[in-house]
């Protein structure tokens, strides 16, 4: 699954967009003639035949009415590389080339720490273990837990206790169930380590990188930053536009094999990074109550009626062609060593939707009324600024409760001392 949320719409409609352009054109060169044979010899060897259009849902118009996809209104927002932006990624590369070497004495903050840690929430019965491991100082349960560890050593056990604010678990990578609770804490400390960064110079540049220098470095991840970042903006506008294009959208029924793939789909995908496929054990893992699992598999089952309709629409066609190319190509870039391996981890029905979509989205794209925002300057919903509000006003109150009591505080002072005069 790690690897399929990598391969976000945005990176595969970027690639296939090459795909759709070509497969316009009626005549074929050559080249273009070789190059289908050699995907075809490629499908024989490595993948199973296929005909994309199978997937598609035929005559999707008995089951979706659609209103009119043209000039649909969406925000597509742009983000600015700053120099802030090119050096966190520096640092995050540098943190790929750090090593870690065990320390026999206390942990210090900038250090790694190795630990049992059993949790409870004051008044449950139930405990929770795990192994895990902290940095300290990136304080991702809090500055009290850190501080609580820094100091210990290999061997120690600690106890301790800590009580979470309301919305800990907004701000910090805390379980859920932990906020506004006291919780005891168990640590049982297995090793510290201290971290040894790389310097960032040219050497280090030229050693690990295609550059000679830092600025050249530099330059060239400002330039694949934006390109990035640019993908990032095209993948959220065109899920802006399909869930624009479902607010359009009146669906009458779904058809049973339909609904029954999007749920195999669903199951497998989340098989995939629970390492389970028993659907009891997966809800529970997810925290997901059956309602929801189904409410998923019936939102995406919507989706792919639409691009159905869409495609049949435009008469927007993918060949084997096209599919075996797709799928080659990501494969390459994603490091496996066969289109075969990557096709079993990504699943054949999405990868095919994928690819449907990336064309049908496309043209939703590029008959859309769009408005472009900078990402700093979004504009707030109803919603979340009714809720910046509140917490605002709740500053402010707190502000005057804390001004209130310090006023109250000096006017009992000055009476007390009054009181002393006066006794004097």
């Amino acid at each position: 699954m790690k690897r399929r949320s990598v391969l976000i719409l945005t990176g595969l409609t970027a690639a296939l967009m090459l795909t759709a352009c070509g497969s316009d054109n009626s005549e074929t060169t050559e080249t273009e003639a070789a190059a289908v044979t050699e995907a075809e010899t490629e499908a024989e060897e490595g993948l199973e035949a296929i005909t994309p259009s199978d997937y598609l849902v035929e005559n999707a118009s008995d089951y979706i009415t659609v209103g009119d996809l043209e000039g649909l209104e969406v925000t597509q927002y742009t983000y600015e590389i700053t120099d802030e932006t090119v050096q966190e990624e520096i640092e995050y590369e540098l943190d790929l080339y750090s090593e870690e070497t065990t320390v026999d004495r206390a942990a210090e903050s900038g250090d790694v720490i190795y630990l049992t840690l059993i949790s409870t929430v004051e008044g449950s019965d139930e405990s929770y273990s795990e192994d895990t491991y902290f940095y300290l100082g990136d304080e991702e349960y809090g500055e009290a837990f850190d501080d609580a560890l820094i100091g210990a050593s290999a061997a120690d056990v600690l106890e301790f206790n800590i009580t979470f604010s309301e919305d800990a678990a907004e701000e910090l990578l805390i379980d859920e169930t932990w906020a506004g609770e006291t919780v005891n804490f168990e640590a049982y400390i297995d090793s510290v380590c201290e971290i040894s960064a790389p310097e960032y110079d040219d050497d280090f540049v030229a050693e690990n990188t295609d550059y000679s220098t830092t600025e050249e470095y530099e330059e060239a991840l400002r330039a694949q930053l934006e390109e990035e970042y640019e993908e990032y903006s095209y993948a959220d506008v065109l899920e802006a536009l399909i869930t624009a294009a479902l607010d359009e959208c009146e669906i009458s029924e779904i058809p049973d094999d339909l609904y029954e793939s999007c749920y195999e789909e669903n199951v497998e995908s989340y098989a995939f990074f629970l390492d389970t496929t028993d659907e009891e054990e997966m809800l529970e893992e997810l925290e997901m109550t059956q309602e929801e699992f189904d409410a998923e598999v019936e939102d995406l089952a919507a989706r792919r009626l639409l691009i159905s309709y869409i495609c049949e629409a435009n008469d927007i066609e993918v060949t084997e062609e096209d599919y075996v190319a797709y799928v080659e190509e990501y494969a390459e870039y994603y490091g496996y060593e066969s289109a075969a391996d990557f096709e079993a981890d990504m699943l054949r029905s999405y990868l095919v939707w994928s690819l449907y979509e990336s064309q049908a989205t496309e043209i939703l794209y590029n008959s859309a009324d769009i408005t472009t925002e900078s990402y700093d300057e979004m504009v707030l919903t109803d919603e979340e600024a009714e809720f910046l509000d509140e917490e605002e006003l709740d500053e402010e109150e707190l502000d005057e409760e804390e001004l209130d009591e310090e006023t109250e505080e000096e006017l009992t002072e000055e009476d007390d001392t009054a009181n002393e005069d006066e006794t004097e």
